[in-house]
């Protein structure tokens, strides 16, 4: 499914409009019609509603919705925030209907704003996603006194105060508890922090059809687009699922190493080898007794003696990953170029794997390689601050992928799968279970599964990213957020597996 900036919806309206022929007024129409419908559906007891609408095309919607409202017994209230005579078009006519409804329109003005007390849902549909700037004056204080008294907020489209090109909160908005938008998702409804002022989201169709959207480059991940999972054959056998190497640990940091391992195998590769340090082989051994080890070197941490000797039994595997718990010793960087210069198998990089990654690497990997920051590392290897990283974090992962040829798979409450290609998936599975020690090692080894068992290595990171969020969804059905332990979550993955076999 495509996620949409303002310009990209503004051109499907239109192709629908002015190529398709559908009027403007059908739209408007169907759009007032599906979110009210879904309204009612997610507050069934209301009886109430105050619908505060502005002057273009979203405050249009509202008026028509105040009327649907209307007809199916809800009491409703209209407050327009500016003069009825600036009203034109399409949400001119709506408005021109309401003159013959039992409905209060109240003009709203600075002197007075209107608290919203004693209504059970508060319709905002004052901006729609064209916003360009931050609201203030008059649009600010209406909007603060509807966060502040309203009981339930619904939004129309997008909450008023965000912008439909942006994930980021420049001023006051409104904070949604349901937002219903139209046709595809914009980038607030599945970005953070807009994201958290959006409530629930859901997608209506207004009759835009599938051939009015066009030249998209971002995408939101569902099971639709990732590859089908299909049970395997009665004949198979390990040799058929590949052979995954995840290279990782340090002395006091064996779990990292340990976790990423036990998801790769639970996901589905064939046979999985730990390759530790040589100083921790005994905690690898006695962790996991379905996966083998690999003993590197000859003390706790990785170095450049023993790199020769995993690089020759990388020969003829499938996949590997790296990184995870390895530590930012500079013989473990000797290490890490070692092995990036002298594999060419398919690898996964992960934490300090990252933290030790140099522009050197990048071209030795280019077209092989998937790194899995979260936005601390990812800001470090750009040498940007998070800040920095955050306003335009979406544009610097498709540049950075593009440019590099290495997948970027950027962690985070939503998730960004950067493709050399230019294309972008976000990923918005999850829960807060995952905001604990361990989820980026069980992401890394996901990956590292789904890559050993055939996938290429763009779909094994969308797999293993939609696999890790999904379990930690599917977890709290019997768990507390706060109690759950990624080696939970890595127990849940069958269940996801489950799902994506019979969506497939």
């Amino acid at each position: 499914m495509e996620i949409l900036s303002s310009a990209q919806m503004a051109e499907a309206d239109s192709f629908t409009i002015n190529t398709i022929g559908i009027p403007s007024a059908v739209l408007m129409e169907n759009a007032a019609g599906a979110f009210v419908r879904i309204l009612l559906e997610k507050q069934p007891e209301m009886t109430s509603a105050a619908v505060v609408c502005g002057c273009g095309n979203n405050g249009g919607d509202g008026l028509a919705a105040a009327r649907h409202l209307t007809n199916a017994g809800i009491h409703t209230d209209v407050y327009l925030a500016c003069d009825p005579e600036k009203l034109k078009g399409d949400a001119l006519t709506n408005l021109n209907i309401l003159k013959n409804y039992p409905i209060n329109v109240f003009t709203v003005t600075e002197d007075e704003i209107p608290s919203f007390e004693g209504y059970d849902v508060t319709v905002d549909a004052l901006f729609g996603t064209g916003l360009k700037r931050p609201l203030e004056g008059f649009y600010e204080e209406l909007v603060y006194s509807m966060n502040l008294s309203a009981e339930y907020i619904a939004s129309v489209d997008i909450p008023s105060g965000l912008s439909g090109d942006s994930w980021l909160v420049e001023g006051t908005a409104a904070d949604a508890d349901l937002t219903v938008t139209f046709a595809r998702p914009k980038y607030p409804h599945v970005m953070y922090p807009a994201r958290k002022l959006c409530g629930e989201v859901i997608i209506a169709d207004i009759s835009i059809p599938d051939f009015a959207i066009s030249g998209c480059d971002t995408f939101l991940l569902t099971p639709d687009n990732l590859p089908a999972i299909t049970p395997r054959e009665p004949d198979s056998h390990k040799g058929h699922f590949g052979h995954a190497v995840v290279i990782g640990g340090s002395a006091g940091k064996s779990g990292a190493v340990l976790m990423a391992s036990r998801a790769c195998a639970v996901c589905g590769a064939g046979l999985t080898t730990s390759a530790v340090p040589a100083g921790i082989l005994a905690a690898a051994e006695n962790a996991n007794p379905e996966i083998m080890t690999f003993p590197v070197g000859i003390s706790g941490i990785f170095t450049a003696n023993g790199a020769d000797r995993l690089a020759e039994f990388l020969k003829g595997k499938t996949v590997a990953s790296i990184g995870m718990g390895i530590g930012t010793n500079p013989e473990t960087a000797e290490f890490l170029d070692h092995i990036i210069e002298n594999t060419d198998l398919p690898l996964i990089i992960d934490a300090d794997g990252i933290n030790l990654l140099q522009q050197k690497h990048y071209k030795k990997l280019s077209g092989r390689c998937a790194i899995t920051p979260h936005i601390g590392e990812f800001a470090r290897l750009l040498k940007l601050t998070t800040d920095e990283l955050n306003r335009d974090r979406l544009n610097l992962a498709r540049k950075f992928a593009s440019e590099t040829g290495i997948i970027l798979v950027q962690k985070s409450a939503d998730t960004l799968i950067a493709l050399p290609n230019g294309l972008v998936f976000v990923d918005i599975s999850g829960s807060p279970a995952l905001s604990k020690g361990g989820s980026g090692d069980c992401l890394t080894g996901l990956i590292t599964g789904f890559a050993a068992q055939g996938f290429d290595l763009d779909f094994a990171c969308m797999l293993g990213s939609f696999t890790l969020g999904r379990a930690a969804e599917l977890v709290l059905e019997t768990m507390n957020e706060k109690t759950v332990l990624t080696t939970d979550i890595i127990n849940t993955v069958g269940k996801v597996l489950d799902e994506l076999e019979q969506n497939s």
